[in-house]
């Protein structure tokens, strides 16, 4: 969820400014603040740090004890809404300074923007891009609604050539014509600066919108590979071989009469044909028996001699 404050912070507000239209916006960036202000042509920016905030405050209310109150928070209000805490200003070609005031209960906090003209990088990024990005994502939403408008209408006539008839007459429509467009097309509004603000907010919706579906992919993501893990960690059962490997290694390392109490397991259970590892275990423990009555016999034998 989106609080107001930074819904006003990302979108651009109308300042006037010595009878001029121009469009401020302050923004988070790197744990500090970055101001852009605009008339589209030009760009002015300035970056504030808590350090260089602390210092403004400082310089323009000496007589108020900034450790008393939350300074911070009234700053924030100023930067969320600049327009609104204007008193003055001084615009100039290559600098702009907008005085600012905030007032809560007794106390009126002073602060101060210094922009300075911003570079052709710092244009492209903050204003010529997201209108071209939401123009073209606007004209791939055009086409595919043309397309859809076409298609209903063809699937309607369809309908109407196999007798279909619309009992609420009143919601009947006329076939599409693209000719629509050019007939009722008014004067373009002078308002650039309302255009530019209704194309970056929705810069603004597309791109919310697009990472709250990465997030929920990643998510889905990550629940479904702990999924996998548990239930392939409960359904895997040990390997007949493994445990196999284990009893020979123990019954090698040991004596021979180990070996008789195993024999003796393997016969009393009820084991089912079916199943393969007992009987792969007791193959394995009538080798070892057979092995060991040859070597006994051979002792037998050597003592006889």
């Amino acid at each position: 969820m989106v609080s107001n404050h930074g819904e006003q912070a990302r979108n651009w507000r109308s300042l006037e400014i010595n009878g001029n239209a121009y469009m401020i916006r302050s923004t988070t960036e790197n744990e500090s603040w970055k101001i852009l202000l605009t008339n589209l042509t030009e760009i002015w920016v300035e970056t504030l740090t808590d350090e260089t905030m602390l210092r403004k405050c400082q310089t323009l209310n000496p007589l108020l004890t900034l450790q008393a109150f939350d300074w911070r928070e009234l700053v924030v209000d100023m930067l969320n809404d600049v327009p609104k805490h204007t008193r003055t200003y001084v615009a100039e070609a290559s600098a702009c300074r907008i005085e600012l005031q905030k007032e809560k209960d007794f106390i009126k906090l002073k602060f101060a923007l210094d922009l300075v003209k911003g570079t052709a990088q710092h244009f492209w990024e903050n204003v010529t891009m997201p209108v071209c990005l939401s123009l073209m994502e606007l004209i791939r939403r055009h086409e595919i609604l043309l397309d859809l408008v076409k298609q209903k209408d063809e699937e309607i006539a369809e309908y109407k050539a196999e007798g279909a008839e619309l009992i609420r007459k009143h919601i009947a429509t006329k076939p599409f014509s693209e000719e629509l467009f050019h007939a009722d097309a008014a004067a373009p509004s002078a308002d650039f600066a309302k255009a530019f603000q209704s194309a970056f907010h929705f810069y603004n919706t597309m791109n919310l919108s697009s990472l709250r579906v990465k997030t929920e992919l990643k998510v889905s993501s990550n629940c479904a590979s702990n999924d996998a893990s548990e239930v392939g960690g409960s359904i895997l059962p040990e390997s007949p071989k493994s445990e196999s490997a284990q009893t020979s290694r123990e019954n090698n390392s040991g004596k021979h009469e180990q070996v008789y109490p195993k024999v003796e397991e393997c016969e009393d259970e009820a084991v089912p044909s079916t199943s393969k590892a007992p009987i792969l275990k007791l193959s394995n423990t009538s080798h070892k028996i057979q092995k060991s009555l040859k070597k006994n016999k051979k002792t037998l034998n050597d003592f006889i001699l």
